[in-house]
């Protein structure tokens, strides 16, 4: 992607991918971007505690998509599913990359989004580029330094729906 006017061209060493459960994702097209940039993968699939939480609430339901029925909502085969879909991700990722020429890592992280991408970047990969859950990975991107970054303002850029290049501070 072109850099936009008066920005130079950023060497990105990172991408940050999240995946998270029910989101679009297009893992081919994230492991193409990545070697392309050759940039190390992080592949992050983010359990949402939220929706763990409201698994287990006596009232929460679900309605299945072939009955169109409701039934309880069952948090272990809830687990089950995500775990499932998380090894789906791992597995079309490991297709789309060679390991032995390409860096990545697959992770699982329980907990809120903000927080969990939260704690990948603050792994000191910079520049890096981030792509939220769904976000198709040549978006037009969104340039913020990493200083710039409190809780409030990664969860605005991960609502805005577009990938975010993150610079050193």
């Amino acid at each position: 992607m072109a850099p936009e006017r008066g920005q130079e061209e950023v060497a990105v060493r990172r991408i940050v991918a999240c995946f998270a459960p029910g989101s679009a994702v297009a893992p081919a097209a994230i492991a193409e971007l990545a070697k392309e940039m050759q940039a190390e993968l992080l592949g992050l699939f983010i359990e949402d505690i939220e929706l763990l939480r409201f698994a287990a609430l006596p009232f929460a339901a679900e309605v299945g998509y072939a009955s169109a029925l409701p039934r309880a909502l069952d948090p272990g085969s809830l687990e089950r599913a995500l775990r499932r879909q998380a090894d789906s991700l791992r597995r079309a990722l490991a297709a789309a990359l060679d390991p032995t020429s390409h860096s990545w890592t697959f992770r699982v992280a329980r907990g809120a989004l903000a927080e969990s991408v939260a704690a990948a970047l603050d792994e000191g990969y910079a520049p890096s580029l981030l792509i939220p859950p769904g976000v198709h990975p040549r978006g037009t991107r969104l340039i913020v330094r990493r200083a710039d970054l409190g809780p409030t303002e990664l969860r605005a850029i991960m609502a805005a729906a577009r990938p975010v290049l993150i610079l050193p501070a």
